[in-house]
């Protein structure tokens, strides 16, 4: 059990640094590009759900409505959100991705790909199989006991 718990404690160190290495390298990508980390998660957010609200993406990330806002007036002045009266309430916008951000969604992720796979450089091909599934078994029980 000692064993076990040694184990677990140098899991979560490399997954600090792992995270913390990533979180770098996403960084200096979105300077790069003049957009912030919580921009480029507001971005992909609403990349994800193909159309939402201030209100819809407030409740995903457990934010207030006007914080959102500040998000997402920056995303849209720089032309990569399109916001749309609702025509069934116009007191409500749905949120969007112009073609500018859904084109900068795509040439980020090429390029953080590209970036973060100096990572995994350690691994062979079939190492990096065996991590992703076990990635996934780990992560997919985590969701099922969340539930």
């Amino acid at each position: 059990m000692k064993k076990r718990k040694q184990l677990i404690e140098e899991i979560l160190y490399s997954f600090h640094a792992f995270h913390k290495a990533t979180r770098a390298k996403a960084a200096s990508l979105g300077q790069q590009n003049h957009i912030t980390h919580s921009q480029w998660f507001v971005l992909m957010l609403i990349g994800h759900t193909k159309k939402t609200s201030i209100k819809g993406l407030s409740e995903m990330l457990g934010m207030s409505s006007s914080a959102v806002t500040q998000f997402v007036d920056s995303l849209v002045q720089n032309c990569y959100v399109i916001r749309q009266e609702d025509p069934k309430d116009r007191r409500s916008a749905q949120l969007k991705l112009s073609p500018k951000g859904r084109k900068h969604i795509a040439t980020m992720k090429e390029k953080r790909i590209t970036e973060i796979a100096g990572l995994f450089d350690a691994l062979t091909d079939s190492e990096l199989e065996e991590f992703l599934r076990l990635h996934k078994k780990i992560t997919s029980g985590f969701l099922d006991k969340k539930s």
